[in-house]
């Protein structure tokens, strides 16, 4: 059984500037409280060492790239076993808007046979680390931080 978790924003700022920000890795741990840190390369098919805290506990793992196309999607698939216990594919979906507003979707689909057993805490913590990581990534694009 699939659920998903999505959490839209409106940026004031082109694609490219949220794309710089979102991508430029080595400066998450200055702005972000949910994805801590990341490494590797925003490249479709690479793998990536993500350490994320959702407000449940800090977790480290490998995701691959499953997308990635410049200023408008970038994504990542993780799994736990085969995949068949627990995978979450998540998205960063951006849609550029006239005068240079950018509205961002953040989505995780998350299959598997522990989904019904998390889904509580991941349809409110996981939610809540979304949304905070939303409004990080606005705060700091608008800032003019965009690397």
């Amino acid at each position: 059984m699939a659920r998903t978790l999505e959490m839209a924003i409106e940026i004031n700022a082109p694609a490219q500037d949220v794309w710089r920000v979102l991508t430029d890795f080595p400066s998450f741990a200055d702005w972000s409280r949910f994805i801590l840190s990341a490494e590797g390369k925003p490249a479709q098919g690479e793998r990536l060492m993500l350490k994320m805290n959702d407000g449940g506990g800090i977790m480290t793992f490998t995701p691959q790239v499953v997308v990635c196309t410049p200023a408008r999607e970038f994504g990542w698939r993780g799994v736990v076993g085969a995949g068949f216990i627990f995978a979450g594919e998540h998205r960063f979906i951006l849609q550029e808007r006239a005068q240079g507003i950018t509205h961002l979707i953040q989505r995780e689909t998350f299959s598997g046979l522990l989904v019904p057993l998390l889904w509580k805490k991941l349809n409110t913590r996981t939610r809540a680390a979304f949304a905070d990581f939303n409004m990080a990534l606005k705060t700091r694009v608008e800032a003019g931080k965009c690397s």
